[in-house]
């Protein structure tokens, strides 16, 4: 088994520099008071050298990265986010006959950048009403005579059961950019006034061709960002 290379002395020392910034250092408290630029250069020198020396420990340095490649890592992310709101979307619907809407609240005390701050509400049909709440039930199994793709398709990561089991596939591709639709206001918070003052933090996703989102020209905006495997077509 191959060794990883010794890091070489001018990485050593940038990178006993780097320390003295996570220990109490009155020399480099002083410094950074009478001449700040002078020290987030030398802070700057310190997260660079930390990274090489990560880089040097695991033998794998930083390259370059092409643009176009970069794009296209994006593309195929967003395909499948795609597809797996399109999973996810079947699946409930066989779970719970008249699903129409997963409903999402948004708990502004959590970064949307990670996707926490999406809180699992509701299952809900066309008409707005409650199909399934995610607090204390989970949700049914899938039949195998009848939903044998299905089963297959989650053979290996398990099928959803709980909120938490959603939240899981949800969180990361919202924290990835990809974006939900609006709950539509007809349809705010039906049977749930403790909510009531809150209709502008309600997300969904479309769970099948007879919900329609909030705007229909989110798909316009957002293209394949928009998580939306289902929905009505635009009205003429």
């Amino acid at each position: 088994m191959p060794t990883a290379p010794s890091p070489t002395t001018d990485l050593v020392r940038d990178v006993s520099a780097a320390l003295a910034f996570l220990d109490e250092n009155d020399d480099l408290d002083a410094h950074r008071d009478a001449a700040p630029a002078a020290y987030g250069v030398l802070q700057g020198r310190a997260v660079r050298a930390v990274r090489r020396l990560r880089d040097a420990l695991a033998g794998a340095p930083t390259r370059y990265a092409d643009p176009i490649a970069w794009r296209r890592a994006q593309e195929d992310q967003q395909q499948d986010a795609q597809g797996l709101s399109l999973l996810i979307a079947d699946t409930l619907r066989a779970q719970i006959p008249g699903a129409a809407y997963l409903v999402f609240h948004i708990n502004d005390s959590y970064e949307a950048e990670t996707g926490r701050d999406l809180e699992l509400h509701s299952v809900r049909g066309t008409d707005g009403r409650v199909l399934h709440g995610f607090r204390h039930d989970c949700l049914p199994g899938l039949d195998l005579d009848r939903h044998r793709e299905l089963v297959h398709a989650w053979r290996d990561a398990g099928l959803p059961r709980t909120g938490a089991d959603l939240n899981a596939l949800m969180q990361p591709m919202r924290a990835a950019g990809l974006v939900l639709d609006d709950f539509p206001e007809p349809l705010y918070l039906q049977g749930h006034p403790c909510y009531r003052n809150d209709t502008e933090h309600l997300l969904c996703m479309l769970l099948s061709d007879s919900a329609h989102p909030e705007q229909w020209d989110l798909q316009e905006v957002f293209g394949p960002q928009l998580l939306r495997p289902y929905g009505t077509p635009l009205p003429d």
